[in-house]
């Protein structure tokens, strides 16, 4: 099972920092969205900010070393968005250096390919244009901040609590659509429930309380 890190960005030193420490750096920003995997002395940048079309990866790095990539990085502020937005503005059917205002450092290679692989396939239609985020609707109904749970499809379906545990450790599984105070949730593009979202204040709940399978 691929289980992926969900950032809401990278756009600080201090977040560049965090990330690197971990033991695989290998996460999806959610602002740009962008699939970030450093890999040895490259750094790969996969853009899904178009979506329903090929992701553009663009893979940064030189054979001996990381620093180049952490170069540009730094030269763009510690700034993601900076950083994507200097590659787009890049034509790559010449010289990159060429005529660009987005100053590369000299032992930097940057190349431009399209991201086919059917790993990133769930990432393409995360659907989330309402802001709510499958970590942040697991809270809503971990809080009893819900009513009105039904089932869209017919079973085998999994428990709510098997559901809370997949929004939570596995979210780009998952497709939200919001109107109002209701959601629709899709599980691999299959929707299976919705409910309406409450603001009643959260339940109290004990820390050690776990959620069940």
């Amino acid at each position: 099972m691929m289980l992926i890190r969900v950032l809401p960005s990278l756009e600080s030193r201090e977040d560049w920092l965090s990330f690197f420490r971990r033991e695989h750096p290998y996460c999806l920003v959610e602002t740009p969205a962008v699939l970030v995997d450093f890999q040895s002395t490259f750094l790969q940048l996969t853009s899904f900010e178009h979506q329903g079309t090929t992701p553009i990866r663009y893979t940064l790095g030189a054979r001996s070393s990381l620093e180049p990539a952490w170069q540009l990085i730094k030269g763009c502020g510690w700034r993601l968005s900076c950083v994507m937005e200097g590659l787009q503005s890049l034509d790559f059917n010449t010289n990159v250096r060429d005529n660009t205002p987005f100053k590369l450092p000299s032992d930097l290679s940057v190349r431009k390919s399209f991201a086919r692989e059917p790993r990133l396939e769930p990432l393409l239609h995360r659907g989330n244009h309402t802001g709510l985020t499958p970590e942040a609707l697991a809270r809503r109904l971990r809080d009893g901040q819900y009513r009105d749970w039904q089932a869209l499809s017919a079973p085998p379906l999994p428990s709510f609590h098997s559901t809370l545990l997949s929004l939570s450790t596995e979210p780009w599984r998952w497709q939200l659509e919001q109107q109002d105070n209701q959601v629709h949730l899709a599980l691999d593009g299959r929707h299976i429930y919705r409910c309406d979202l409450t603001t009643k204040p959260p339940k109290q709940s004990l820390r050690s309380d776990m959620i069940k399978l």
